[in-house]
């Protein structure tokens, strides 16, 4: 259809292109920048198509299109439409500014953009209904992974299909903004979950048990084994009500089925004897003794307890386990002796340990210590060579060198001989009259 569309525009333009205004052609960007932006465009819608396909491959291990099928299936049908789109530019891209059609107004680039944003909203839709039904309806949703687990489906597929359409149906609510419906029907198919998971797990742990227990009833092993069979089928009973109440605790459950399997492989035992006792003659009732007493005559040798056959063949088994009892007993107790001195070894081991772990503590602090002492031994010793040093600088005198002294400069007077000879006569003193030597006599 679209490429009918865009024929009819190829003619269109053609008969309209006489018709196209000069304005448009000089309003136009230049050629380089048009074709730089075509380009970008080109690689951002490529880019954008890339992104849509990995989308809806990780849509379809989401579940997106059971949670919200008309949701997804819109989603295709617009990412289909961006690749019809896209195909007409993808080798050609000059062709991305083309239009999409005769009565379209967008040209193939923009209308693949607007079909890969329309499959976004679908997808963002989906998810939005996928979480909020995971939310409303989690405990269904966690028995549904439950049943998956334990592979009810493929035990009883009917029932597990049922109840998954059950389970679509209330995903539908939601889907169509009815939440409140969802809600008020999950308890029912909770309920019915959970049957079938009771139902699943008593199979595959119980059903061989139930088998036998349904081929011992119509082999008639009661008759000859009544009460033997009737406490295997109360071990069973037993199971099956563990089974109902904690259907997941699967150790547990294996403990009980085993305890099954025994009492009923016990209780063909029991009716076997029996039978073999009812069809043996008298003659053989010696022989049939005998062969039990030699039974317990072999284990009483082997514990070392002695030929115990003059002894009732019921007393010969009490004493028998008896002598295990105490045999036992004596081995706990040397097994815990053993233990108990082990564990004291074991102290004393780390207890060595520990002390030579502060031995070597120990050493290394003692190292460090030697070491720092040694350390500032040194230090004082360099300090005292250095004081010795500058005392003996001080001590000895130092010589002063001739060419060190300068020469003194001349005096005023010595520059200037008759400034000196009057200075000179001006300092020697008058020598004194003979009054004046007698004034200073009398004085």
């Amino acid at each position: 259809m679209k490429k009918e569309f865009r024929i009819a525009a190829i003619v269109a333009a053609i008969t309209l292109s006489g018709c196209a205004s000069d304005s448009n052609s000089t309003a136009s960007l230049p050629l380089e920048t048009n074709q730089t932006q075509n380009e970008n465009q080109f690689q951002d819608v490529t880019q954008a198509l890339d992104l849509a396909n990995n989308t809806l491959e990780k849509s379809h291990k989401m579940e997106l299109a059971w949670f919200a099928t008309e949701q997804l299936k819109d989603a295709v049908d617009a990412l289909n439409d961006a690749k019809e789109y896209y195909a007409e530019f993808e080798h050609d891209p000059s062709e991305a500014n083309s239009s999409a059609g005769i009565f379209s107004s967008k040209t193939n680039i923009q209308a693949t953009q607007d079909a890969l944003a329309q499959f976004n909203v679908y997808i963002q839709k989906a998810n939005a209904i996928r979480s909020e039904a995971l939310t409303v309806l989690e405990e269904a949703f966690s028995y549904r992974k439950q049943l998956d687990s334990i592979e009810a489906e493929k035990y009883y597929p009917t029932t597990a299909k049922q109840l998954e359409q059950q389970l679509k149906k209330l995903v539908n609510y939601v889907a169509d903004d009815n939440a409140e419906n969802a809600i008020k029907y999950q308890p029912e198919l909770v309920r019915k979950q959970r049957a079938l998971e009771v139902k699943t797990v008593t199979k595959i742990y119980l059903s061989e048990s139930q088998k036998e227990l349904k081929r011992q009833k119509t082999a008639d092993i009661s008759r000859h084994a009544p009460e033997t069979l009737r406490h295997a089928e109360a071990t069973l009973k037993a199971a099956e009500a563990f089974i109902n109440a904690e259907p997941r605790a699967v150790s547990r459950i294996d403990d009980k089925a085993e305890e099954a399997r025994f009492a009923l492989a016990h209780s063909q035992q029991v009716a076997t004897a029996v039978k073999k006792l009812k069809a043996m003659p008298q003659s053989d009732y010696e022989r049939h003794i005998v062969s039990y007493e030699k039974i317990l005559l072999e284990v009483s040798v082997a514990l070392g307890s002695g030929d115990l056959r003059d002894q009732p063949i019921s007393l010969q088994g009490k004493h028998l386990v008896n002598h295990i009892r105490t045999n036992l007993q004596g081995q706990n107790d040397s097994l815990i002796a053993q233990k108990e001195a082990e564990a004291e070894l074991e102290k004393t081991h780390d207890h060595n340990s520990a002390l030579q772990l502060k031995i070597a503590e120990l050493k290394a602090t003692s190292a460090k210590e030697r070491r720092v002492l040694s350390e500032e031994n040194n230090r004082y010793l360099q300090q005292i060579a250095e004081l010795s040093a500058q005392l003996s600088q001080a001590k000895s005198p130092q010589a002063v060198q001739p060419e060190q002294i300068s020469p003194v400069k001349n005096t005023a007077a010595e520059q200037n001989p008759v400034q000196k000879t009057e200075v000179s006569a001006a300092e020697t003193p008058a020598e004194n009259t003979p009054a004046e030597t007698t004034a200073e006599a009398t004085s």
